[in-house]
């Protein structure tokens, strides 16, 4: 067994992990205890104390601060004693029900103080939490669910070199791309992995979304399961991996119930096993929970948390669809590229191209928080304009006008109002000077203080950071030093004109895109809003 799946194990059953039971540990795994220890201090999730009665985790990151969240993490503080714990934690994934928190570890809207003094004096009470009922979603291209898993069965019943070379002729057909933020072609990757020589290979699913305003991962985990594990299976068929892995955060509770239950209905419809459909190819899917940290999405510090490793990036190259897992052929794709899949190889990549619109192809689901009126999760033809989308989710929250908007997470560069027709498209927004990234639409007001938001994102990434490479550790550091400094009067607003150089630095050499994106949504602020400490 994996050393993080015993820490994760011993906690669950003791609430924390003690030295003695360190030491068991280490023992009964046959490793240093050094080697746990490493492990027990980097990652978030695990703690060496006794847990209080009561554990209020609330979120202070960008869609929750957007809904008062500071104000109502100082308010609730008044909740902390000796048996409730009260503290403040990275994004939770719960953006669209902004502000939350969890109370031992159960997600809970935080807007309603006596609500929540009510839920800590019995915690029992809390309701569970729970995604809302499936949508209809375009993407799944099955009416029953008899009818499941219809691509992998068209791919089986061609020959194995014949259905190979299909799949890839699909997908790469189609351009659709990785989902995750990168967005790399998905075919030039898996063929990437394909035309490496070495077994044995592994298949990956990175459920990790962890940036402030994303949350899409979390509804296509919980209503298209099947579409997830479809696609992984006709990646790992494809690719000859008998090995694939779900790593999810370990917030995302009812997400991974839902998933598990559709893994053991594939294992039992012979999709999963040995021998899959008779076609003499094996294939088990297992999921990773992480022990937490935002950096952990990052695909490479991924591979080092799968190895028993502090999830620290990797210098690249080597990129991991020729040295990933244990050194192997690893193909890694987003949550949202692997439920594409299934679609596109039953319908052709010329379908999936033409579900665009204005000159764009594909579709696109994209998570919607700030100030809207209805937040979630939206599903549109990308080609679809800012504004369409503000539209479906309601307009704007209490009929504002809009001020910014981040079209692509937290590590999206924030644009104004007048950008607002912009196109939703990885190409189209890169042009216009952000990105679509994690597919997250984060829609802020007039009236907002944007240097406040501004520092808020900066500080998430500073929190964020592994430590790794000094730009990163040092350079978001002294960014937030300089931001809380004007922000509180201490410093003039040209204190902030060495940003760019430093952000410039960042970019250059930091590991991995979080240093190099991560002072980068301050700077849009500053170019885009000169004016933004006096909003």
């Amino acid at each position: 067994m994996r050393l993080i799946g015993l820490l994760n194990g011993a906690q669950a059953k003791h609430g924390y992990l003690s030295q003695d039971t360190l030491r068991a540990l280490a023992q009964e795994a046959n490793v240093p205890l050094h080697r746990l220890q490493q492990l027990v201090s980097f990652y978030p999730s695990f703690r060496t104390t006794p847990p209080p009665r009561v554990e209020l985790a609330v979120c202070r990151d960008m869609s929750c601060y957007l809904h008062g969240a500071e104000a109502c993490s100082k308010k609730l503080q008044e909740l902390a004693s000796d048996a409730v714990e009260v503290r403040e934690v990275s994004c939770i994934g719960r953006c669209d029900k902004a502000p939350m928190g969890m109370l031992n570890h159960e997600p809970i809207p935080l807007a309603d103080f006596e609500q929540v003094k009510a839920w800590v004096k019995e915690p029992e009470s809390v309701p569970h939490f729970d995604q809302p009922p499936p949508s209809g979603w375009k993407i799944d291209p099955y009416s029953t669910p008899e009818a499941r898993y219809g691509a992998f069965r068209k791919l089986v019943g061609m020959s194995r070199a014949e259905g190979e070379a299909w799949a890839l002729a699909e997908l790469k057909s189609s351009g659709v791309r990785g989902m995750g933020g990168a967005g790399f072609p998905a075919g030039s990757k898996w063929a990437l992995v394909k035309q490496e020589p070495r077994f044995p290979k592994f298949v990956i699913c990175n459920a990790d979304e962890s940036e402030p305003g994303t949350f899409k991962d979390a509804k296509i985990l919980a209503d298209l399961p099947h579409l997830v594990l479809e696609g992984m299976i006709l990646a790992a068929y494809t690719l000859g991996a008998e090995t694939a892995i779900i790593y999810l955060r370990h917030e995302y509770e009812v997400e991974r119930g839902r998933l598990q239950s559709a893994i053991d209905a594939a294992y039992a419809s012979g999709l999963l096993g040995k021998n899959i459909l008779g076609t003499g190819a094996n294939l088990d899917i297992t999921i990773f929970v992480s022990p937490g940290g935002y950096i952990l999405g990052e695909e490479t510090a991924l591979l080092e948390a799968l190895e028993d490793k502090r999830g620290e990036p990797r210098n690249k190259p080597p990129f991991p669809g020729t040295h990933g897992l244990h050194g192997q052929p690893t193909l890694i794709n987003n949550v949202e590229t692997f439920a594409h899949i299934p679609g596109i190889l039953m319908n052709g990549g010329e379908w999936w191209k033409s579900q665009g619109k204005n000159g764009c192809a594909g579709l696109k689901f994209i998570a919607v928080s700030g100030h809207v009126e209805k937040p979630g999760v939206y599903e549109v033809p990308l080609g679809t304009t800012v504004r369409e989308l503000i539209e479906l989710a309601g307009g704007m929250k209490d009929g504002k006008k809009l001020l910014a908007f981040a079209p692509g997470g937290a590590s999206s560069n924030f644009l104004p109002a007048d950008k607002v027709d912009v196109k939703l498209d990885f190409a189209e927004l890169t042009k216009t000077g952000s990105m679509l990234g994690s597919g997250a639409l984060v829609v802020v007001t007039e009236g907002t203080d944007l240097l406040a938001l501004a520092t808020n994102v900066t500080k998430f990434f500073r929190n964020e950071s592994c430590g790794k490479c000094v730009p990163c550790r040092v350079g978001s550091e002294k960014a937030v030093e300089l931001l809380d400094a004007v922000l509180d009067g201490r410093a003039p607003r040209t204190a902030l004109d060495v940003l760019p150089d430093l952000g410039e630095t960042m970019a250059l050499t930091s590991i991995c895109g979080l240093g190099q994106v991560a002072v980068a949504p301050a700077l849009s602020i500053l170019k885009n809003f000169p004016n933004a400490d006096r909003q």
